[in-house]
């Protein structure tokens, strides 16, 4: 089976960046790049009435896949490198979903609302439809990333947020994938909110024994993550982070370093499938950069 990055595409700007990322994403991993525009299957019933709608949205979805064409030839990708598609289905969630499983997909790409925020594919899908329970990993690019330079340059960092957890675990082993498929950097960057330490425990203690409670704290993650570079692949060229502060403030303000950052899937939930935590739901939202949210158990890791 072909090895292919699936792009949601819905003939908007953000479906734009959608394809920037999708590009960046095949071109780092070596897959064919499927450009899927979803439009409802059988809306209306099977009346001459109905069939004529149903003909005007396939031809919709038609429309917009060339304006893909369009943006992909003018960023470089020669013509026929893509496959562009207009699929028929119950909502484009599911589409996106059943073509991910079809083609094996080693990742579901796409673009993010204009207000840059929620999650959205197409109108009338909603994030939890589009991210979770998603078959493989998802990419989210940012608003106004196919004006980045980075939707046509090269992947020089990759980062993945790591907590030591099965699920960060297995999300750092497909971004170690793509960091050496990339000839990239890889770092691997755990949060220790040292203000929190020692809050609740009682007897209260002193100031020096808080700060004591914080450097030790910051020690055994820093131990933690030498312990787990240490184990990585060859070829993979890494180091640790340890930042200081709130979760999820400390990884967001890390990350506009990032050309890509990974994270994982909540610990609970069906195998081999994305469910958003809170760390990724506000990453997806407020990260720079692009963020591939990587379901537990997915695929085999690093990109061929």
């Amino acid at each position: 089976m072909t090895r292919t990055i699936v792009v949601g595409y819905d003939g908007t700007d953000h479906g734009d960046d959608a394809l920037a990322l999708g590009r960046l994403l095949a071109g780092v991993a070596g897959t064919e790049l499927v450009v899927a525009c979803a439009y409802p299957d059988d809306p209306l019933g099977e009346s001459a009435a109905a069939r004529e709608v149903a003909q005007g949205m396939r031809e919709d979805a038609e429309g917009k896949l060339e304006r893909a064409r369009g943006w992909l030839t003018s960023a470089g990708l020669a013509d026929g490198a893509a496959s562009l598609r207009a699929v028929a289905g119950a909502s484009p969630s599911h589409v996106l979903h059943e073509l991910g499983e079809q083609l094996g997909a080693e990742a579901i790409v796409v673009g993010a609302t204009h207000h840059g925020r929620a999650l959205r594919l197409l109108a009338g899908s909603t994030p939890d439809a589009v991210l979770n329970h998603a078959p493989c990993p998802v990419a989210v690019a940012p608003e106004g990333f196919r004006d980045h330079v980075h939707g046509t340059g090269a992947v020089r960092q990759v980062a993945v947020a790591f907590d030591g957890s099965p699920e960060a675990r297995h999300a750092l082993d497909v971004a170690a994938g793509y960091a050496r498929a990339a000839g990239a950097r890889l770092r691997v960057v755990t949060a220790v909110n040292t203000a929190a330490v020692g809050i609740y425990p009682p007897p209260p203690l002193d100031v020096a024994s808080y700060e004591e409670l914080g450097r030790i704290a910051r020690d055994e993650a820093r131990a933690r993550l030498d312990a787990t570079i240490a184990e990585l692949a060859p070829g993979v060229v890494a180091e640790g982070a340890v930042l200081d502060g709130d979760v999820v403030g400390v990884l967001v303000e890390d990350a506009h370093a990032d050309d890509l950052l990974f994270t994982g899937s909540r610990a609970h939930g069906p195998f081999k499938r994305v469910l958003l935590g809170s760390v990724s739901t506000h990453l997806l939202r407020d990260a720079p950069c692009p963020v591939v949210v990587v379901p537990r158990g997915s695929g085999e890791g690093a990109p061929a």
